[in-house]
This record gives structure tokens, sequence and C-alpha cells, in this order.
């Protein structure tokens, strides 16, 4: 009697599935992008944990590697070495520090590893202004999560299946809310890329910055 929607992604060139065991000790985790990860969740799969997420959009992308965001609470972002051990990840590896959350000794986690990929995805940061902004990707996404990282705020969902279009039409998801969709208007999709409204301090206010991941 409800209404349900998923969204699925296939490993490729933009997308990796890792698991490892957790050390105690900080360690280097291998995966298969074949390119540096610009994004990455990790989860503890057998006991109580936050998602951690690591994007190279975090500090403003500056030593993102030094910060990190939780993927199922509105918290701003946080500056913590026991998440990544301030290391920045590679084209084969990432590395995670002795916080339970992502490497507890005799712990298992899963990691969802994310990329750029021409046409197809894209891993961005922008700072908010007053005015709608315009966000360039290469391609007309289906799918965007954005999140402000300097408060505390929503990680916010839009695609075009549910409705992500011009006025106060769209339908919004909250990854980190259990509530149901509302509708607003945030902006749209375009051909090349998405705009968003302006002095909105959720997606786009003078001031604040923002992560965002996008897909075709």
């Amino acid at each position: 009697s409800g209404s349900y929607t998923g969204w699925l992604w296939k490993r490729h060139a933009g997308l990796d599935v890792v698991t490892y065991k957790g050390t105690g000790s900080a360690q280097d985790v291998r995966h298969s992008l074949s390119k540096i990860p610009e994004m990455y969740w990790v989860k503890k799969r057998n006991g109580a944990a936050s998602w951690r997420v690591y994007h190279k959009g975090l500090n403003g992308g500056t030593n993102p590697e030094q910060w990190f965001i939780q993927l199922n609470d509105s918290d701003m972002q946080y500056d913590q070495i026991g998440m990544w051990n301030d290391t920045a990840p590679t084209s084969t590896h990432f590395t995670v520090n002795t916080w339970t959350e992502v490497n507890g000794n005799g712990e298992d986690y899963i990691t969802y590893l994310f990329a750029s990929v021409d046409g197809i995805s894209k891993v961005g940061y922008y700072d908010g202004q007053v005015g709608d902004l315009t966000i360039t990707t290469g391609f007309s996404p289906r799918f965007l999560i954005v999140k402000r990282i300097n408060g505390a705020d929503n990680w916010w969902v839009f695609d075009t299946l549910r409705g992500w279009v011009a006025g106060n039409n769209s339908k919004l998801l909250q990854l980190d809310s259990s509530a149901a969709q509302s509708t607003q208007n945030f902006g749209e999709p375009l051909a090349n890329g998405f705009t968003l409204l302006g002095d909105t301090t959720r997606i786009n206010a003078a001031g604040n910055k923002y992560i965002y991941y996008a897909h075709a």
C-alpha cells in the first residue's frame, strides 16, 4: 500500500565495492577503481556504527583526507586523524586509522567508492552564493545528492523519476531522515548540469560550502 524507490549502481569505472577486516591499527585497503576515489562511504557490518564518509570537497577541497562527515545524520564535517589517518587515497588504496567505525580489530566493514566519469558521474563541491547557481557536470543528471558541510543540514536527494523540475514541483528525500518526501523548489537538471536556487541555506547560500554527487 506504500510507494517505494531505490537507486542501484553496478561496478564500473566510477563505482567499486570493497569489504575488509579491521585490524585496530592504521591500514591501507585495496580497491579496484584504477583511479583515485573522490568519495567513499564506510560502514561496520557486524555491529552498530555510523556511516563515515570521505569526500574530496571536505574542508573546501583542502586536505580533505583530514576530515570526515556522516551519511546518517545532518552534522557538519569534522577534523579527525582517527578516521583516514590524514592520508589521501590513491588509485589503488584508501587508508583507515584506528576508530572502531572504520577499523576496529576483528570487525567487518564494507566500503562504497565513487569517482567521476566523463558523461556518467560527477563528484564535486562548490561555494554557495546569493543568486541562483549553475553547476556544470558534462551530462544531464538524473540523480543528485547535496550536503552542506560547514553547518548542520540534511543530505538532500533529487531524482528525475520521482520528479526534479523547475518551480515548486521537485520531490525531495533526505538520506539522514526517515521523513516522507517533500515538494519544494530547489532547482532543476539541465542538458549539461543543474541549477540550484539562490539564498537557500540547505543547497546554495553565500558563506556556505557544499559537496555533491551527480549521476546520469
